[in-house]
């Protein structure tokens, strides 16, 4: 027996509309300032819509940051080391794009409701999956965690303190030492390498 739904068919667009339109809100207002009802009028769709697929607003936070990051996950290409480097080029990317200032906002207030959904749906999952690039790269070590925390807080550190770069592979570079990842050889290496 098929389950009798009422009421108008859901639209499958809403949901990422509604994950975009509360995104910009956040960055426009902070996670304090944002309403329910203001990403729903913003969205163009109705506040039941809302509440029909999350519960409140830190739900609808952590899948609109959880939708971000998925975004910005790149393929695997089979070179682990340019899958490290394009995962730590994205990574620096989108701190000028939001990603500073949740930062400093969990910084400012660790205990809030926001540095909690922002380490559970945005940097959790970028870590997790800096970890695995890294671990493809120097293999199962017991310290592979601790490698990836540490090069993940020196590019934020630098990103968002220095701004970007103009010379983003040396601050690749200086992130993979602290990584523990060993220089790699090729046109990459030999062009950006200091003369004598």
């Amino acid at each position: 027996m098929q389950p009798v739904h009422r009421g108008r068919p859901r639209r499958a667009d809403i949901d990422r509309v509604a994950l975009e339109h509360t995104l910009a809100l956040l960055r426009q207002r902070g996670y304090d300032g944002l309403r329910m009802k203001d990403v729903a009028e913003s969205a163009g769709i109705g506040l039941g819509a809302l509440y029909r697929r999350w519960t409140g607003k830190k739900e609808l936070v952590m899948a609109a940051l959880r939708a971000d990051v998925t975004r910005h996950e790149t393929d695997d290409t089979g070179d682990p080391f340019a899958d490290l480097v394009t995962a730590l080029d994205r990574i620096g990317d989108a701190v000028p794009h939001g990603l500073g200032r949740l930062m400093a906002a969990c910084l400012a207030d660790p205990d809030s409701e926001l540095a909690r959904v922002v380490i559970e749906a945005k940097l959790t999952p970028m870590l997790d999956g800096l970890t695995a690039r890294l671990e493809r790269v120097v293999g199962a070590a017991p310290d592979v965690r601790l490698r990836a925390e540490s090069g993940l807080s020196y590019l934020l550190w630098h990103t968002a303190v220095g701004g970007r770069t103009a010379d983003a592979t040396a601050l690749h570079r200086r992130v993979l030492k602290v990584m523990g990842v060993p220089p790699q050889p090729g046109p990459e290496q030999s062009s950006t390498a200091p003369g004598p």
